[in-house]
């Protein structure tokens, strides 16, 4: 499957709505509470206006999305020009295609190309994604407090 990322326009709204809610339903139906549902349209209307939303395309059709933005107050590392990889979601039809596993090699290059480090976090007690970010070339850096819980914490090489 070819793929195309590219940053989300005003026009993607409701593709990207959508594959947040499916992929949030599917977390649900796992009783993984990571977002909540329904989303916030005011909220994710400004990811896509703060320009720092991407959609992925596969066959013309909006298959997954993420966001990528200036990781200001990291509390992972010293590190003032990170960004902080968020809400990546993959439309629950396309999640054993290997589209995952695309998007974040495409993150890995885009990291490497604009001399940046991408960070991101999880919930701690999720081990099947701490596994699927290790194997996808994500380096775990550890567990760190976050209100009543803890997130594991992973940057691009």
């Amino acid at each position: 499957m070819d793929i195309s990322i590219r940053k989300a326009t005003t026009e993607d709204f409701g593709a990207v709505l959508n594959i947040l809610e499916m992929a949030a339903l599917k977390l649900l139906a796992k009783d993984v509470h990571q977002w909540e549902y329904p989303w916030d349209e005011n909220e994710v209307k400004s990811y896509i206006e703060t320009d720092s939303f991407y959609i992925t395309c596969a066959d013309n059709q909006a298959v997954g999305c993420f966001g990528l933005k200036p990781f200001e107050n990291n509390p992972f590392a010293d590190d003032k020009n990170g960004l902080y990889l968020y809400h990546l979601a993959v439309h629950p039809q396309h999640s054993a295609t290997g589209l995952s596993q695309k998007i974040c090699r495409w993150i890995q290059r885009y990291a490497k190309n604009n001399g940046v480090t991408v960070y991101f976090d999880c919930w701690a007690g999720n081990d099947f994604l701490k596994k699927f970010y290790s194997e996808n070339g994500f380096e775990y850096m550890g567990d760190f407090p976050e209100e009543d819980y803890y997130v594991s914490a992973f940057k691009s090489r």
